[in-house]
C-alpha cells in the first residue's frame, strides 16, 4: 500500500512540476533590443555651407543602445515663428553617385555617367547612423541663411525596445561660397577683398630685389567667365600676370605637369593660358586622388619651375596652391605678382 501511495505521489509531482514549467514558458520575456538614455548627439547645431554638398558624420553616439537605430526628422520648422519649411522638405532635382568615383576616369562623359539626377528633401538624415546631409542644389534663394536664425527640428530615433526624441537641433545654412579659400564674409555675403594668396611659395626670386618674393605678393582671382563659350560651360583656365599685368608664358613654369595638374581633359596650353574641360564640383568628392591635397577636400596643384643662378648651379621654384570650386562655370584662376616679377632666366 505504501508503495503504491509512494509510486502515485512520484507520478503527481513530475505532472505538476511539467505543468508549472510548461505553463511559464509563455511568460519569459522577448529578446528585445534596448534603447539607453544614454544616447545622444554630439552635435546639436548645424551649419552647412549652401551650394555645396554638407555631411555631417559621427555626430550621433547610440552609448549602450541595440543597433541598428532608425532616424527620422520630425518638426522642421523655421525659427522666426515656428512655422512648417517646405523648401527644405519638398523634393527637388539633386546629383546622385550611383557609382564611386575613382580619380581614375579618362572623360567627363565617364564622369557624369556614374552620376544621375533624382528627387531629394535638400535636408534630411541617414536612417540608421544619424548624419546629416545637405544637397548642394540648397540655394539662399530658397532656403533661408545666416543672418536670418534658420530652423528648428526633433529626431525621432527608435529600434524595437523603444523610442526617444531629440528636440530643438538648430539647422543655419551659411551662404554660399563657390570657391575656397574664399574672401566672402559667410553671414553677410561680402568680400572683404577681391584675392586670396597660395598655400606656399618656395624659392621664388623677384627680376628686380633679386629677392625671394612674398607669400602677400602673390594675389589670386578667382573669376567666373560669362563670356567664354564651350560645351556645357564647364572649364577651368589658369592665367599668370606681372605687375604691370602683362601676359607671363605659363610655359616659363617649365617643370610644372600640366597634364595631371588638374582632373581635367582636352587640354589647351598656349603662350596666355592652360585650360582644361572639367567637371564640377572640383574636387568631385571628399576623397584623395593624385588631384588632391590628403584630406581629399581641395585639388593640390603645384606651379614650379627651375633656371640657373649667377653660380651656374640649378635651382628649383614652386607655387603651391589648394583650391575648390563648387559651382558649375567657366572658371579662370589669376595669379598676379603685385611686387615683383619672378626671375625665370
Amino acid at each position: 500500500m505504501n508503495n503504491r501511495f509512494h509510486r502515485c505521489e512520484y507520478w503527481i509531482m513530475i505532472v505538476l512540476t511539467s505543468s508549472i514549467l510548461f505553463g511559464c514558458t509563455k511568460y519569459l520575456p522577448d529578446n528585445t533590443d534596448a534603447f539607453a538614455n544614454d544616447s545622444r548627439f554630439t552635435q546639436t547645431v548645424y551649419q552647412p555651407i549652401l551650394g555645396r554638398n554638407n555631411l555631417f558624420a559621427n555626430n550621433f553616439n547610440a552609448g549602450s543602445s541595440t543597433q541598428p537605430l532608425d532616424f527620422e526628422i520630425v518638426n522642421l520648422r523655421r525659427t522666426a515663428d515656428g512655422s512648417p519649411a517646405p523648401e527644405l522638405t519638398n523634393n527637388y532635382p539633386v546629383k546622385i553617385w550611383t557609382q564611386a568615383y575613382t580619380g581614375t576616369e579618362k572623360t567627363i562623359a565617364e564622369i557624369d555617367s556614374k552620376r544621375t539626377i533624382q528627387n531629394q528633401p535638400l535636408f534630411s538624415v541617414r536612417k540608421h547612423n544619424g548624419e546629416f546631409l545637405m544637397w548642394a542644389g540648397a540655394q539662399s534663394g530658397i532656403v533661408r541663411a545666416q543672418p536670418d536664425s534658420g530652423y528648428v527640428f526633433d529626431v525621432k530615433v527608435s529600434n524595437t525596445g523603444g523610442s526617444k526624441y531629440f528636440r530643438n537641433l538648430r539647422l543655419i545654412p551659411q551662404r554660399e561660397r563657390a570657391y575656397e579659400p574664399s574672401n566672402y564674409d559667410p553671414v553677410n555675403g561680402i568680400a572683404a577683398n577681391s584675392y586670396v594668396n597660395p598655400l606656399s611659395i618656395n624659392n621664388v626670386i623677384g627680376q628686380n630685389t633679386k629677392l625671394d618674393i612674398p607669400l602677400k605678393d602673390v594675389r589670386i582671382f578667382f573669376y567666373k567667365n560669362p563670356n567664354a563659350t564651350t560645351t556645357g560651360g564647364k572649364t577651368l583656365t589658369f592665367r599668370f600676370y606681372d605687375a604691370g599685368f602683362n601676359v607671363i608664358d605659363p610655359n616659363k613654369f617649365n617643370q610644372t605637369v600640366w597634364a595631371t595638374l588638374v582632373h581635367g581633359f582636352n587640354m589647351e596650353k598656349t603662350s596666355a593660358y592652360v585650360k582644361y574641360d572639367v567637371a564640377y564640383p572640383i574636387p568631385l568628392v571628399t576623397f584623395q586622388t593624385p588631384y588632391t591635397n590628403v584630406a581629399g577636400t581641395q585639388a593640390h596643384t603645384v606651379f614650379s619651375y627651375d633656371r640657373l643662378n649667377s653660380g651656374g648651379f640649378r635651382e628649383s621654384s614652386s607655387i603651391v596652391f589648394d583650391f575648390a570650386i563648387y559651382e558649375e562655370g567657366n572658371w579662370e584662376i589669376i595669379m598676379v605678382f603685385s611686387g615683383d616679377t619672378p626671375l625665370f632666366n
